[in-house]
């Protein structure tokens, strides 16, 4: 039997997938779409039975966050958090998704000057979902095209950020878009940083340095 509080996890990381998959119904065909609807259905029935547990008895006195607070941070991402900041540059598990193999590469290469080399590759945005979601680890940080054929770089992140143990996950934009108003969008939406193209090794190794307290300028010497 789940305690309430892991009953509050659950309900959170349901919460999550079904607003992800209710924002992407309607860009899935034939089976895939029969199956996102028959998922839908099931966290919603799930939802409603974690709902039932979680209300107290009469003669019970708590005071429990509801698992849909939005204000409430779950002990997962606590977790996730602290070891964020105490990873060294060779634990930190990277993904880069870009379509652009040469810009694959030359990422990768300032990654590995910075002491980062747990490197996986996705050439498109479906692929990079399927990865993270296969990943066991998961991963540190996705570093992701924005402009890709078939998953864009925002629908990438939302992907990743339904899942629970990707909350803490940063989540950083490689892009030309320099529109200000599109940027400003993203991060509002959730997005941890953005590079714009052409990349700056120094540029990135400091973005990537705000979230990984570890890693440092002076590697890249």
């Amino acid at each position: 039997m789940f305690t309430k509080q892991e009953l509050q996890v659950i309900g959170q990381t349901l919460a999550q997938k079904r607003d992800w998959i209710t924002k992407n119904i309607n860009n899935a065909e034939g089976n895939s779409k029969l199956q996102m609807e028959q998922n839908l259905q099931t966290i919603e029935s799930v939802m409603q039975k974690i709902g039932i547990h979680l209300r107290p008895t009469t003669n019970e006195k708590v005071t429990v966050n509801h698992y849909i607070s939005e204000k409430s941070i779950s002990p997962i991402r606590q977790a996730a958090l602290a070891r964020r900041n105490d990873l060294a540059s060779g634990q930190i598990r990277v993904l880069i998704v870009d379509d652009d193999q040469l810009i694959c590469e030359l990422v990768a290469a300032y990654l590995h000057e910075a002491g980062i080399h747990l490197i996986d590759f996705a050439n498109d945005g479906m692929r990079g979902i399927s990865m993270m979601y296969e990943a066991n680890p998961i991963y540190d940080l996705v570093l992701c095209d924005w402009n890709m054929p078939s998953k864009s770089g925002l629908e990438v992140h939302n992907a990743m950020r339904a899942a629970e143990r990707y909350m803490a996950t940063v989540f950083m934009l490689v892009t030309a878009v320099s529109e200000a108003k599109q940027i400003r969008s993203a991060i509002e939406d959730g997005v941890d940083d953005y590079v714009v193209k052409p990349i700056e090794q120094d540029k990135l190794v400091k973005k990537i340095a705000r979230f990984f307290p570890h890693v440092g300028i002076a590697e890249t010497e």
